[in-house]
This record gives structure tokens, sequence and C-alpha cells, in this order.
């Protein structure tokens, strides 16, 4: 009886492990505004918010994954995104769509000002939003690249969060333990 309420209690705590998603919509979605430092815990460089509503039709509206806001690169330049305090993170992935005209994307993920890793390039287009998992950790900066030098949109951009990580971590050294206990038995 003990093993299966620890094992439930395991898979639970398991289960409700997840990453944390940033969706923007408690921002403005003012796209006259950059997107302020130390916003969710990062520095947004050469980024702002666009209400999905803004631009029918665009790129903008398509990928705008949660209902109000969708993250874009400023100017449809390069965008950075750095942990705020300085400390490493993981990137687990985003949705992304081009705003006006098809285009290529590509990402380099850097720590202490050394990279790290670098994607290939990723082709968006303004119908529908693209998944793009990278999977990255113990990066402090992701870097966006844009072959057109236009706009793309962002939304759900997801990392892990540290709670549910120890979470995690906890339940599967409950099981672990369990596991220990029943063999020494």
């Amino acid at each position: 009886m003990k093993k299966t309420i620890i094992g439930a209690l395991a898979l639970l705590a398991c289960t409700l492990a997840n990453a944390g998603v940033i969706h923007f919509d408690d921002l403005s979605g003012d796209e006259t505004q950059l997107i302020d430092a130390g916003y969710m815990g990062f520095n947004w460089d050469n980024m702002g918010t666009v209400r999905a509503d803004a631009y029918p039709g665009s790129g903008f509206e398509a990928g705008a994954v949660s209902p109000q806001n969708t993250a874009f690169n400023w100017y449809g330049g390069t965008a950075t995104i750095a942990k705020a305090d300085g400390n490493a993170f993981e990137y687990t992935g985003a949705y992304f769509t081009s705003a006006w005209v098809d285009q290529e994307i590509s990402f380099e993920g850097w720590r202490g000002g050394q990279l790290r890793v670098a994607s290939g390039a990723y082709t968006l287009d303004t119908t529908a939003p693209r998944w793009i998992q990278l999977d990255w950790a113990g990066i402090d900066t992701l870097v966006v690249y844009n072959s057109s030098q236009t706009a793309w949109a962002m939304d759900e951009f997801t990392v892990p969060e540290p709670g549910s990580l120890a979470l995690m971590g906890t339940s599967l050294a409950g099981l672990i333990a369990a596991r220990r206990r029943r063999r020494a038995a």
C-alpha cells in the first residue's frame, strides 16, 4: 500500500513539473515601446510587443498563440534575450512566425561571452506559427538572427521553471529511496 501511494505521489509531482511560458499578454502591446529590461527575469534587447489584432492578415495576427500580444524583433534587426541576473538558463523553445514575408531565422546560445551552441536556419512564413525547440541548457544569452531584415513574431517563450525542476528532482529522489528500501527488505 505504501509503495502504491509513494509511486502515485511521485507520478503526480512529475506530472505537475512543467515549463515556464512567457506569453507577453501582460504587456501593453504598444509596438512603439521596447520590452523593459528585467521583464520576467530577462533583458530583451531590440524587442517589443505588438497586439495580435494590430495588423490583420499579417504574421503578427497569425503568430499569436496566446490571445493578446506577440513579441517581435524591433525594426527587423537581430534580437538578444539574456538572463537579467547573468546566470545561465535553459531555453526550451518558442513559436515563431514571419510578420510580412517568408524568411529564415537562426539562433546562437552564449555563456560568459563565449559561443556555446548555434542552430541551422529555420524557415518562417506569415500564415502559421512554427514551434522551434532547441532545448539549450547552460546559456546566459540567446541571439536570434533573421535573413530578411524584417520582423518576426514570437510567442510562448518557454524556459523550465526552477521550482518545477526541484519538484521533479525531489520526486525522482523519493522513487530511488523507495526502490532501495524495497530491495533492502
